[in-house]
């Protein structure tokens, strides 16, 4: 199997270049610097970014951004491979990895560590599910996205708690001129439609941003090499069901050049059903979801303090709400009772967070950018099971830090920060409230600029991740105990990397990583009975590399790859398996500009072998799509491709096939 895993992989990486994806923009020249340094980011920024919404670390050398550490997808990356969700998008990127699992959400790895450990913001607000900490990643849309921010390992202490493996940063879009937007539509395989628009206005003084989507999916098609059993007959996957929509609206106020006050809100409704396993030795589940609500209001602030400070306010609410129904059978009309389901065989959520961040910036003291920031968060969690017996969980969250990038020459800086998390149980249900615990965060990092094209850096970040309500409460239907006193994770990220441009047609980047994982929190089986619960079992190491080449020798060719090796080791219980991630993966594209009306472009994924639990091991695989776009005129752009275009049957969770061939059509128009 290795062998086969390892051909593609040397195939792409000799054949293909890597998909670039720029660095965001950084914030606060140093003293003296200002005019020069807005006039630079208002030449490099891209229309349509928010960037109210951008959290970065900032470094300051040579007036240059050294941001080696994040990378980005923007929105024309999300366009020309058609990726509608964020997990899509993110697929792309060095690092990350994208699996399911068997409540059929899509979760994401950076570098190993699960969503849990590397939480999700929208415009630097963050939108998790209090309860699990995470959220899924296949219900967040990317048609009002102007680009996404992710943050590996040194991520900006202005983010807070729980960036234990990075931070992952939505940035909605914000308009640049009087009147901008766009409209799409398009159909897909499984009965499948698409509709989304954005609408912007900026006149100055005020502006204002709205959009609306929607994604219906019927029943995904699998593969032809599917083997059909009793629980799955091929054909479509039953009860593969999704359907998506969102609304957002943001108005905005600039009185003058430096100051900026903005008031959004985002509404999104879901449903969808989860596919049995086609793994018989794995329990049969007839779930379906009949709601996935959330709902996010925030207002975000930027007032200039004279010429060298500013202070910034984000504050926010977030409310999210969820129904799941438990069925008997594939029929989906009687209730499940029984089992360890709840009595009614309906479970309901409805969680809210709310919470408030204030950001103080100066480039007062020569040669340094100083930022300082304290917040409040606050996590509740109430649930029933349809009988008005409501039971609720809350926890208080506070964090302070302090970031500071201090340039020593014109080539080389220095950014450097420390802050302080605390999680304050308040409302622990029928369990003793336990005493509030402290993490420490701290982090340094050094960048070079040995020459205009070739910039190297050495960070290293220590930081933490605390245990969830679930992990600390949930029953899981009776077959979990509760543990109160779990411990926060702690890990320490080292990083070196390199970003060269050799020639203007050929760029190079590259990484190691390492990250010390301790007090990791893992379910641990049968430690009452047949019961399981969530402890902190020890010590775990990821560490590995990524690597990107970016090719474009004639104009009317590009071509791209991006390759991870990713080695995880259980150092307290090697015995236990780490599982869902591949110890290699790659990315690749092939794109041909016959004219300025044509594109074609092929892609490929590919990952190795993983562990799915510590008895089951699945497959690699190799996967290719295709797509041709046409603009017959500027504006509008007409699309077809298909995805996964050999048919391939994989699976990234044991007993859940994932699509096989299916086709798409597009129709796009900006204005």
């Amino acid at each position: 199997m290795a062998k086969n895993i390892c051909t593609p992989l040397a195939l792409m990486l000799s054949a293909c270049l890597a998909l670039h994806a720029e660095p965001p923009l950084g914030e606060l020249p140093t003293q003296g610097q200002q005019d020069k340094a807005k006039a630079k980011a208002k030449e490099k920024t891209k229309p349509g970014s928010f960037k109210l919404g951008e959290v970065t670390v900032v470094v300051t050398g040579n007036l240059e951004v050294l941001e080696q550490v994040h990378t980005r997808v923007d929105a024309e990356t999300i366009k020309a491979f058609n990726t509608d969700t964020v997990s899509a998008a993110l697929a792309l990127l060095p690092g990350l990895s994208v699996s399911s699992n068997p409540k059929a959400e899509t979760v994401i790895y950076l570098r190993g560590h699960d969503s849990r450990r590397v939480p999700v913001y929208l415009d630097g607000i963050p939108c998790y599910v209090p309860y699990e900490g995470q959220m899924d990643f296949g219900r967040f849309s990317t048609f009002d996205l102007a680009e996404i921010q992710v943050a590996k390992g040194f991520s900006s202490v202005l983010f807070g708690p729980n960036t234990l493996g990075g931070a992952i940063n939505l940035v909605t879009r914000r308009p640049s001129t009087t009147f901008e937007g766009d409209v799409l539509g398009g159909v897909f395989d499984g009965n499948g439609k698409k509709l989304a628009a954005n609408v912007g206005s900026n006149l100055g003084t005020f502006y204002v941003q709205a959009g609306a989507s929607l994604r219906d999916a019927g029943d995904f098609r699998l593969s032809s090499n599917f083997k059909p059993n009793i629980r799955e007959n091929g054909g479509r996957r039953e009860n593969s069901y999704s359907k998506d929509s969102k609304g957002s609206v943001k108005f905005g106020f600039t009185p003058n050049a430096t100051d900026e006050y903005a008031l959004g809100f985002v509404a999104q409704k879901g449903e969808k059903g989860q596919p049995t396993a086609t793994d018989l030795a794995t329990p049969a589940r007839y779930w379906r979801w009949p709601t996935w609500d959330k709902q996010s209001a925030y207002f975000t602030s930027n007032t200039s303090l004279g010429t060298q400070s500013y202070v910034r306010l984000r504050a926010y609410f977030d409310s999210y709400k969820n129904t799941l129904n438990a069925y008997t059978n594939g029929s989906y009309t009687t209730l499940q009772t029984t089992g360890g389901m709840a009595p009614t065989g309906i479970s309901i959520y409805d969680d809210f967070t709310r919470g408030a961040i204030l950001e103080f910036g100066t480039t007062a003291l020569k040669g340094n950018s100083l930022r300082a920031v304290i917040q409040a968060k606050t996590d509740v969690h109430r649930e029933d099971n349809a009988t008005n017996a409501w039971k609720g969980y809350r926890d208080d969250l506070r964090s302070v830090g302090l970031e500071d990038a201090i340039t020593l020459s014109e080539s080389f800086d220095l950014s450097l920060g420390l802050g302080m998390d605390q999680q304050r149980p308040v409302e622990t249900g029928a369990y003793l409230r336990t005493p509030p615990k402290n993490c420490y965060q701290g982090q340094l990092g050094a960048f070079w600029k040995l020459a205009p094209t070739l910039q190297v850096y050495g960070t290293v970040a220590l930081k933490d991740r605390f245990p969830t309500l679930k992990d600390r409460f949930s029953l899981r239907f009776a077959t979990f105990i509760e543990n109160p006193e779990l411990n926060p994770e702690k890990s320490l990220n080292l990083d070196l990397g390199v970003k060269a441009s050799l020639a203007s047609w050929l760029s190079l980047e590259g990484a190691l990583f390492q990250s010390e994982i301790t007090d990791l929190i893992q379910e641990v089986k049968f430690v009452a009975g047949t019961r399981s619960q969530m402890q902190n079992i020890g010590k775990v190491r990821h560490r590995g590399v990524e690597l990107s080449v970016g090719l474009k020798p004639i104009t009317w060719a590009e071509l791209g790859v991006n390759y991870t090796y990713l080695d995880r080791e259980n150092l307290s219980n090697p015995e236990i398996k780490l599982t869902s991630t591949p110890r290699q993966r790659a990315t690749g594209f092939l794109r041909f500009l016959p004219s300025a009306q044509w594109q074609i472009q092929a892609s490929v994924e590919s990952q190795d072998q993983l562990w799915d639990s510590n008895t089951v091991r699945l497959g690699g695989y190799t996967t290719a799509n295709l797509s041709v776009a046409w603009k017959p005129i500027k504006p509008l752009t007409l699309d077809v491709g298909f995805s996964n275009i050999l048919d391939r049957d994989y699976q990234q969770v044991s007993g859940y096939p994932l699509p096989g061939r299916t086709w798409f059509a597009n129709a796009r128009y900006r204005f």
